[in-house]
C-alpha cells in the first residue's frame, strides 16, 4: 500500500493542518506486546511491578487477578529513543531533528518527534503537549502464571573465594517470554504522515527499558486501527473482555458465554497462541465500542500491515518525515507569531 492510500483511508481520524488547539481527530493503534525474552518491568530492578485488578466481562463474569503491570512511561521511552534515532537518520539536514536526544538537556523542543510526542524540557522555555497517549497495559495472564525468579551471582576478578551466604548473589523477578499485553496506541489531532511515523517506530522498537536491569525484548504486533472524533476504550477494559472471549466456547457475538472456572484457566495456563489473542483483542475492542454506541472507521490487520511494510523501507520513511517536517514548521511559525 502506499502512502498517499493510506493517508486517505486514515483521514477521519488526522487532520490537514496542525493547530495549537485539540482538533477532536483521534487514531487509535491496536497493539499486542509479546514479551519475546526474559523482561525485568520492575520500578527498583528486582520486584516486577504488578496490580489487583478484575478481569473477564463486566457484563457476565468476572474475577479477580494479580497481573503485570507495564507501567505507561516504559512504554513510551522506549519508542521515543527510538522515534529520535530515525529522525536524526532521515531527518540530518535539519538541525533541529539531527540534534534531538532523550537527554533533556539535549532534547530540541522544535524537531518533529518533540512537537508530536511532547516536551516540557530543554532551553527553549516552552511546553509542548504530548498528542501520543498512552496508559497502563496489564497481562493477558496472571503475576504467578508469568512471573519467575532468577538466581544471578556477582563474581569478582578472583577466580575463586570464600563466600558468605547469599553474598554476591541476587534473584531479581522476570517476566516470562510469551506474556502478552493488549494495548492501545492513540494519536490526538495528528497527521497522516505523524500516523506512519509512530507505526514505522512500534515496527522498529524492540527492546523496553533504559537499562539492562529494567527492560527486555518485546515484539509489537500491530492488530489493526480505528479512527474517529473520540476517545476509545483503555488498556485495562480491552484487555478484561480479552480474556473473557478466550474463556467462551459459544457462539455469540457481542455476548461471551463462560463459567468462573474458563476464566480462570485462561489467566492462569500455558502462553497463548499470539494469533489468537490478536484476533480476540480486536473483537474486544471492537465490542466495547459498540456498548458505547461509538462508531469509527476501521483499518484491518491486512492494511495496517502492508502500510507498515511500505514505511520499513528508509526512502520512504524519509519523504514521510520530510512532508511532516514542513508541516511542523508550519505550525511552530503559527504559533510563535513569526509568520
Amino acid at each position: 500500500m502506499n502512502t498517499e492510500t493510506f493517508a486517505d483511508e486514515l483521514a477521519d481520524g488526522t487532520v490537514d493542518e496542525m493547530q495549537n488547539t485539540r482538533q477532536n481527530r483521534f487514531t487509535h493503534i491496536l497493539v499486542l506486546r509479546e514479551v519475546t525474552a526474559p523482561a525485568r518491568f520492575t520500578t527498583d530492578g528486582e520486584t516486577v511491578n504488578t496490580m489487583e485488578v478484575r478481569t473477564g466481562d463486566p457484563q457476565s463474569s468476572t474475577t479477580s487477578a494479580r497481573v503485570v503491570d507495564l507501567f505507561y512511561r516504559k512504554q513510551p521511552g522506549a519508542e521515543r529513543r527510538v522515534a529520535k534515532s530515525i529522525q536524526r537518520d532521515l531527518l540530518s539536514d535539519d538541525d533541529d531533528c539531527a540534534d534531538d536526544y532523550m537527554d533533556p538537556n539535549e532534547m530540541n523542543q522544535n524537531s518533529v518527534e518533540s512537537v508530536l510526542f511532547g516536551s516540557a524540557a530543554g532551553d527553549q522555555s516552552i511546553s509542548q503537549r504530548s498528542r501520543v497517549y498512552y496508559n497502563s497495559a496489564y497481562s493477558l495472564r496472571s503475576a504467578q502464571a508469568t512471573i519467575q525468579q532468577n538466581t544471578h551471582t556477582a563474581a569478582g576478578d578472583e577466580i575463586r573465594e570464600d563466600a558468605g551466604e547469599g553474598q554476591g548473589t541476587w534473584t531479581p523477578d522476570f517476566v516470562k517470554p510469551g506474556t502478552l499485553f493488549p494495548s492501545v496506541v492513540t494519536l490526538d489531532s495528528a497527521t497522516p504522515e505523524e500516523v506512519m511515523f509512530v507505526l514505522a517506530t512500534l515496527g522498529r522498537t524492540s527492546r523496553y527499558g533504559k537499562s539492562t536491569s529494567r527492560g527486555g525484548n518485546v515484539k509489537n504486533h500491530l492488530l489493526g486501527i480505528r479512527t474517529g472524533h473520540v476517545d476509545g476504550p483503555a488498556n485495562l477494559e480491552v484487555t478484561r473482555l480479552t480474556a473473557g472471549l478466550l474463556a467462551d466456547e459459544s457462539d455469540n457475538d457481542g455476548s461471551p458465554e463462560y463459567n468462573k472456572t474458563d476464566l480462570e484457566e485462561v489467566i492462569s495456563t500455558d502462553p497463548h497462541d499470539p494469533a489468537t489473542v490478536g484476533e480476540a483483542v480486536v473483537e474486544a475492542y471492537d465490542i466495547l465500542l459498540e456498548r458505547r454506541g461509538i462508531d469509527m472507521t476501521e483499518l484491518g490487520t491486512e492494511q495496517v500491515q502492508s502500510a507498515l511494510q511500505t514505511l520499513q523501507d528508509d526512502s520512504t520513511l524519509q519523504e514521510v518525515l520530510e512532508s511532516q517536517l514542513s508541516k511542523t514548521k508550519g505550525y511552530i511559525s503559527s504559533v510563535s507569531g513569526d509568520d
